[in-house]
């Protein structure tokens, strides 16, 4: 029994490779826009032998590169690839490099080999390469805009592009997942990268924690940003009060500095020998007059007083 079975595997294996020879278990490539990537064909040609191989890249029914002994092949290359790929390496695995990759690029790509047998070309090798194209979405941007009617309201939006494959967004608050109002997704006709942009409403007073997650394909980015309560009128109220304190303390110091002038320039106008006023002066004048006037007749009576003493002697 044993036997048999092996038998029976080695027969299923010679028809395998009798209609199918030389089949590649193929591979998976990913690589990014605009830069380089090699697919390897997983086969060598002898050096003795080249003359008798021809090798064909190809992208479904588009020539990608070949190589045919004492030909060129360029004149059959598909448009897309002309002048965009390096010719087909004999020595490393029959390889071949696609510069500056398109979206358009990503695909299955055959690489077949035939050989002179016969006279004729015969498949001998077939090696599939399947190509994942990749670009990277720019860091997410996070708007919010604080609506105070009919009731405070939080609108959050955020975008981002230029990224491929297609994007899907998502709103975590701590993990759990928000519902968005709006999620738009644009695809550009000529590179074929994707913009996205959704938006979100919060009604919330507290500090609130938000996460904008976009994820494309195996890879992901994400923003995070706290709602922090009345930001906008912690920020415009503080420069308003310190202006009004520094505009009073100026208009303080100008009306002590003209209250000290004034009362300066009136002690200057007061007199050296006393307090009084120029119009209280002709008051002190009159009254030296009279007392001039009340020191004469008390000299005549002692003149008279004198004499009559001298008369009686």
């Amino acid at each position: 029994m044993p036997q048999s079975m092996l038998l029976l595997l080695m027969l299923l294996w010679f028809l395998l490779s009798l209609f199918c020879p030389g089949s590649g278990t193929g591979q998976i490539l990913v690589a990014r826009v605009n830069e380089p990537a090699t697919f390897s064909c997983d086969y060598d040609i002898p050096k003795k032998e080249m003359a008798n191989y021809r090798v064909y890249w190809q992208k479904g029914e588009k020539v990608v590169q070949t190589y045919v002994h004492g030909k060129k092949g360029e004149d059959i290359f598909h448009s897309p690839f002309v002048n965009r790929t390096t010719p087909i390496d004999l020595t490393k695995n029959l390889s071949v490099t696609i510069l500056s990759l398109q979206v358009a690029d990503e695909g299955i790509y055959e690489c077949i080999v035939q050989k002179m047998v016969g006279g004729q070309y015969k498949r001998v090798h077939k090696h599939d390469v399947k190509l994942s194209i990749r670009a990277d979405f720019s860091d997410p941007i996070i708007n919010t805009n604080k609506e105070e009617s009919p009731f405070p309201t939080w609108r959050i939006t955020c975008s981002s592009g230029k990224g491929y494959p297609q994007p899907n967004l998502f709103w975590l608050n701590n993990g759990k997942e928000l519902t968005s109002h709006n999620t738009t997704i644009f695809q550009d006709p000529t590179t074929k990268l994707y913009d996205i942009k959704s938006e979100l409403h919060v009604n919330q007073s507290n500090n609130f924690s938000l996460t904008c997650l976009i994820k494309y394909g195996d890879f992901q980015v994400s923003a995070n940003n706290t709602l922090r309560k009345d930001p906008v009128t912690v920020a415009t109220f503080q420069p308003l009060i310190i202006a009004s304190i520094v505009i009073s303390i100026c208009f303080s110091l100008i009306a002590l500095i003209l209250c000290l002038n004034r009362f300066h320039c009136q002690f200057c106008k007061q007199p050296e020998d006393g307090l009084y006023s120029d119009a209280e002066r002709p008051t002190v004048a009159a009254t030296e007059e009279e007392a001039n006037e009340l020191v004469s007749p008390l000299t005549h009576v002692e003149s008279t007083a004198t004499s009559e003493k001298t008369a009686s002697v």
